[in-house]
Order: structure tokens, then sequence, then C-alpha cells
């Protein structure tokens, strides 16, 4: 399963009315890509407006039920083919990277010169020893993937409008912390940051040309803060997006 971040709204979400990265790839280079989500078997998808009014209905549920935690009233569009979607695709490794270089930068250890293919961070020692040692929420680390279009910073748990639980945050909370992330050493302007997302990340190991995949490397290390860059990227312009467009943040896999 591989790690693609949505920023857009939950209908469009659900209604499966967008495209990864890597299927815009596909119908950009006549390349059939099928995405398979092990959650999505056999399932069929509702219509559109039943998945409107089913997502409008839950979320003034959601905000009434956070009304004492928010300072305004949230911009927090909900259609299905009007306002835009961002997506990309860090992929579990470069989030991984994001995660090993914030624990080290907090606890003021040196940040590893590379990291494995399928590295997992969730077992590493740094990774273990900030999360013993933290003393506030993180959402970046502790939340599901589900950022809500808020402003104000809190976590909870609570439930999707397919009544599966989650532990979501806010898009207010994530911003605040790569604002964090960005300020201990990077310190980039948010031009800057954006071009990593093109810049950063995974080296290359094939190409594509006159339809065929030809692989030219085989690359199981990769360099830790070029791709945590890349992911720190990807979750800023998401935010960007979120912000302007009130739209969820939402890890896809």
């Amino acid at each position: 399963m591989g790690l693609d971040i949505y920023a857009g709204t939950s209908t469009r979400y659900y209604a499966r009315n967008w495209k990864t990265i890597v299927q815009q790839w596909g119908e950009a280079n006549g390349v059939q890509v099928d995405i398979l989500r092990p959650t999505e078997q056999n399932v069929e998808i509702a219509p559109a407006e039943e998945i409107l009014a089913g997502v409008t209905q839950w979320r003034e549920a959601l905000l009434n039920m956070l009304s004492a935690h928010l300072t305004e009233k949230p911009l927090w569009n909900e259609d299905n083919d009007a306002t835009p979607y961002y997506t990309d695709k860090p992929g579990w490794d470069a989030l991984g990277a994001l995660l090993l270089y914030a624990s080290c930068k907090a606890l003021g250890r040196p940040v590893p010169e590379t990291v494995g293919k399928k590295h997992d961070v969730f077992k590493d020692p740094n990774y273990l020893a900030f999360m013993e040692e933290k003393k506030t929420d993180i959402s970046l680390f502790e939340s599901d993937g589900w950022w809500l279009p808020i402003r104000d910073s809190f976590i909870f748990r609570s439930y999707l409008p397919t009544g599966d639980e989650r532990e979501f945050a806010t898009v207010g909370m994530l911003k605040a912390e790569l604002e964090q992330i960005n300020s201990w050493e990077w310190k980039a302007d948010n031009e800057t940051i954006c071009t990593w997302s093109r810049t950063e990340g995974y080296p290359t190991d094939a190409l594509y040309g006159n339809g065929k995949l030809r692989r030219i490397a085989e690359n199981n290390e990769y360099n830790t803060v070029s791709l945590a860059k890349f992911a720190f990227s990807i979750l800023w312009q998401a935010v960007r997006h979120s912000e302007q467009y009130g739209t969820w943040i939402i890890y896809d896999y």
C-alpha cells in the first residue's frame, strides 16, 4: 500500500471523484493505473448526491460537538465537483523520514544521514525516545491522518461518516507543527518549500519512454533530510490548499 496525500472535500473523496498523482501520470502517458484499496474491495460507491447529503449532516453534527473549541466559524466546503483538490504521493518512506527528522531535532540528536527502504520509523529508537519524552499532543505523530479545515489547534477522537472511529486533528494544528519543524534548521520560505516536492525525495530508479518502463538503478538507501523535505513540502502545500479552499487533508492508502 502506498501513501497519498489528499486535500479536498470529503464528499469528493468518498465519491472517488478524484485521481491520485499516479493515476494522473497514467492518463497523461496512456498507461492504465488501477488503484486497489483493501477497505474498498467489492464496495459499491453511493451516488454523489447521497454522499453529499450524509456528509453535510455529519459536518453540522461534528461542528456542533466541537463548538466550545472554536474561536471562529471555519471555512469548510462540501461538494462533489466545485471545490478543487490537491494531491501528491510522499509514500511511507518519506513520511517516516520526516517523523525521524522531527524526532531527532526535537531531542537535539543528529539526524541519520541515510534511511533504509521500508525503514519502520515506529520502531526507530529516536522516534521511540521522542514519543516517551514529548509533553503535548502532536498530530503528525498521533492523528490517523485526518485533519479538519479548522484554524484552531486541537486533537480529538470521533467518527467518520462511515461510522469508523478515528483520531482527528485540525489543519491549524498541522500548520503550527510544520512551522515549528521549519524553524529548527531550514527556515525556508514558501517558494523554496514548494520546490522541494520536485527537487528533493526519492532518487530516480526507473525511466519511462516509448511505452516502456526501464529500471536503471536499485535504490535501497535514501538521504534522510532530502526525503523529509519531500514529505514536508507535500504536507505544506496541502495545508495551503486547505486554508484557501476549506478542505480536509487526508492520508489515502
